[in-house]
């Protein structure tokens, strides 16, 4: 069954409570008329009947009859006139609000993955129609940067997947066409470092496509808690001073998304670091994690950069450049975030803010500091 038109349906409604309100003074109008009509027959109609050479009362009801009915039909026909000009009025006036609704979805349908930068140009008051444009286009911008990142990533991905995979083409080349001992092991030893990394990028890119997620768990967590087992576990250089001081302090999310931030955090600062070089964390009572750390010195303007899929410092030999992306989108995740500036006798401070679940009690601040094991 075929639906109505939204401008049929618009001067329907416009229509039919016009009429409804014409009908209402209309009848209105007839009745005064008709009450004072009846009252002045029934205070003439006995003075000429009494009158000499009198008209009979017969005549005199036929001709206030039909004054009565020439008032009925004028106002029918008035009724019928103004409802005429108010479907044509409405017909226009849906029209002309239609109009820019049409416009929007025109300019709507022409947008498609190949030209999301375009937007909505509609003209007109800053009215509710205007409010609709505005928002979809902050829609089509928040799209077309998710689409930019999703392409950036892909494209990056697939590089660094890449890289690996010829590598360990190479290396089994190698492998098959020496039967030198020597270069069997160290063919062997290139193979496992090249599966190394690989598992290491895969297991990066699920935990960021898990970052980016909405938020499967909201559990009451203890951040201090978390930040201090995840320090005892920790595999850091030996020759790494950890300093750590916590305050009690619970937030909602997923406990596990959240030691992974910490995890490459500390990963990331005991890694890029100098040697015999130290790591300070704080957990602060209002939900605020501080990593710092002795190290190269990072130019401001790359600190940004730090935290795009696959960026590494200019010195890194390793890793694949997820750390601080994992961070961003997990902290995002949360509601939260991180930023990062440069020490200015080198290396880095990386701070995360994750919103609070409600105060926290239990332990009193602690502090330790302890060489890395």
């Amino acid at each position: 069954m075929r639906r109505i038109a939204l401008r049929t349906r618009l001067t329907i409604i416009h229509t039919g409570l016009f009429l409804l309100a014409s009908l209402i003074v209309v009848g209105l109008i007839y009745w005064q008329n008709r009450q004072r009509i009846l009252g002045l027959r029934d205070q003439v109609s006995p003075r000429i009947i009494s009158a000499p050479n009198a008209v009979p009362r017969m005549y005199t009801d036929q001709v206030f009859g039909d004054v009565l009915a020439g008032l009925l039909l004028q106002s029918l026909l008035t009724f019928l006139a103004l409802g005429a000009v108010a479907g044509v009025l409405g017909w226009w006036l849906s029209g002309r609000v239609l109009r820019r609704v049409h416009a929007m979805t025109a300019q709507a349908q022409r947008i498609s993955t190949a030209n999301l930068h375009e937007r909505i140009a509609l003209d007109g008051p800053q009215d509710e129609l205007k409010e609709l444009a505005d928002t979809f286009n902050g829609l089509l911008a928040r799209l077309d940067d998710a689409f930019q990142v999703q392409g950036r990533f892909i494209a990056n991905a697939s590089h660094e997947l890449r890289t690996p995979l010829a590598v360990t083409r190479t290396v089994i080349q190698v492998g098959l066409s020496s039967t030198e001992p020597d270069r069997v092991r160290r063919a062997k030893e290139e193979l496992l470092r090249s599966n190394d990394r690989s598992i290491a990028l895969i297991n990066g890119l699920l935990q960021l496509a898990r970052g980016e997620r909405e938020l499967e768990r909201h559990d009451r967590v203890r951040l201090d808690t978390v930040v201090e087992n995840a320090v005892e576990e920790t595999d850091a250089p030996s020759d790494v001073t950890i300093d750590v001081h916590t305050e009690p302090c619970e937030v909602l999310g997923d406990e596990l998304l959240l030691s992974q931030v910490f995890r490459n955090l500390l990963d990331n600062a005991a890694r890029y670091n100098v040697p015999g070089g130290s790591v300070s964390i704080r957990v602060t009572a209002h939900g605020q994690l501080t990593v710092s750390n002795t190290g190269p010195v990072v130019p401001a303007d790359e600190v940004a950069l730090l935290f795009e899929p696959f960026h590494r410092a200019t010195d890194a030999k390793d890793g694949v450049g997820l750390g601080l992306s994992i961070v961003r989108a997990i902290a995002a995740a949360h509601g939260g975030r991180v930023a990062a500036r440069p020490r200015p006798d080198g290396g880095l401070v990386v701070t995360v803010e994750i919103p609070l679940s409600g105060t926290a009690t239990g332990r009193r601040p602690t502090a330790s500091s302890r060489p890395s094991t």
